[in-house]
């Protein structure tokens, strides 16, 4: 583990590791997904602010997915990694967690903040479990500083067979593995030696265990044969939260996107994949996004996308007619790169491995040029609605 290179920037990185991260996120045991692959999904959500998202190539030479906050608006090494994944087809993401009683000592610390742990975890680690306790061990060590009111964090950890939550606070570090069916987890933590620490208050406690059940509520109604499946994690994602806690859902009002990782088992460097919006998830549709890819199109790069899934929301508000056109989008291009990946992987079984990245970037290519055109279509003509505002969830 190299912990050198990170001090240089992170006191300037303190503040911005301040940011709550106030999402819904969970992680599905390959014996329960339709896929029969781990699967790891994350709803963000976090004060507005241009996202974007590229493939990079590690110091150790292997090639990795960032989605997170745009390099225009932070100086932080080209930009947040919010979320990602990498070609040995770990995954990490992170979740805010409970507000606890414990204090960071500053002094004679290194400060390496969750978004710094995340790439860490990306660039330096081929398997989940190293990446587990590479965060574990950082806050164990009180090497992260935490956000402002003190708040611990869940970060998941994935490979193509093993996935891993991690809950971590100051001092504080705990670890266990998902070897069954589904975990949801909102903000608060849910690991032993939490208690000693936790502070929130009994409405938050209840609103965040909302939250997980009825997200558990929407996938499990979009079950085939008794297995998730990635139309039912959409339909969660989008499902849009209320003030009563019998409507408490992802879809928030600080919801800045999505996305629900798959690695691959068998050629995680080319199948591993995310189904991801880059922006709001009520206003732009999935993108399904293999490793394969030589790199994401400028528009995504250069944080433009998530600004016209921005407009659409700020334009048109949360219930807006035009969501059924992201269904039928995502109806066509799901079973489409179903039957791509597996015609990938029949000539990486062969060696054709040429042949097979390929196929899967000009597919790619033609799947972002049919959303591209739909989004800019949606916001041109979606009617505006007249009070934005009150349609935003809570």
């Amino acid at each position: 583990m190299n912990i050198c290179k990170y001090i240089g920037c992170a006191a300037a990185f303190v503040c911005l590791s301040a940011s709550v991260e106030a999402c819904t996120s969970w992680v599905m045991h390959s014996s329960a997904t339709k896929s029969g692959l781990i699967t790891v999904t994350k709803c963000r959500d976090q004060k507005p602010y241009r996202i974007s998202g590229d493939m990079r190539t590690a110091r150790r030479g292997w090639r990795w997915l960032r989605i997170g906050q745009h390099p225009d608006r932070v100086t932080f090494e080209g930009g947040l990694t919010g979320f990602g994944m990498n070609e040995k087809g770990v995954i990490a993401t992170c979740n805010d967690g409970d507000y606890l009683t414990s204090q960071y000592p500053r002094e004679g610390r290194i400060n390496i903040g969750s978004y710094s742990i995340l790439r860490q975890v990306l660039t330096e680690c081929d398997n989940a479990w190293d990446g587990a306790v590479l965060i574990r061990d950082h806050c164990r060590a009180s090497r992260r500083p935490g956000v402002q009111d003190h708040h611990g964090s869940t970060l998941m950890v994935a490979d193509p067979h093993h996935a891993y939550i991690v809950d971590i606070g100051t001092g504080y570090g705990e670890i266990k593995e998902i070897t069954s069916g589904m975990l949801v987890i909102s903000n608060k933590m849910h690991l032993p030696g939490i208690e000693e620490f936790a502070a929130s208050n009994l409405y938050s406690f209840l609103s965040d265990r909302a939250r997980e059940t009825n997200s558990r509520k929407v996938m499990n109604e979009y079950r085939e044969d008794g297995k998730f499946t990635v139309q039912g994690i959409i339909r969660a994602s989008r499902a849009k939260c209320g003030k009563e806690l019998k409507d408490k859902y992802p879809f928030r009002s600080n919801s800045q996107g999505a996305a629900c990782f798959e690695p691959d088992p068998e050629f995680p460097a080319y199948l591993t994949t995310t189904y991801t919006t880059i922006g709001p998830q009520r206003h732009t549709p999935y993108l399904v996004i293999p490793m394969a890819v030589k790199q994401l199109p400028d528009k995504i790069r250069n944080g433009k996308w998530a600004d016209m899934a921005y407009a659409f929301r700020k334009k048109c508000g949360d219930e807006h007619p035009s969501l059924d056109a992201l269904y039928e989008f995502e109806a066509k291009t799901l079973p489409e790169y179903d039957k791509v990946r597996e015609e990938a992987r029949q000539l990486l079984r062969a060696g054709k491995t040429d042949e097979a990245v390929t196929l899967l970037n000009e597919w790619f290519e033609r799947q972002f040029k049919a959303a591209d055109e739909l989004l800019t279509r949606l916001l041109e003509t979606t009617p505006a609605c007249a009070d934005p505002e009150q349609n935003c969830g809570i």
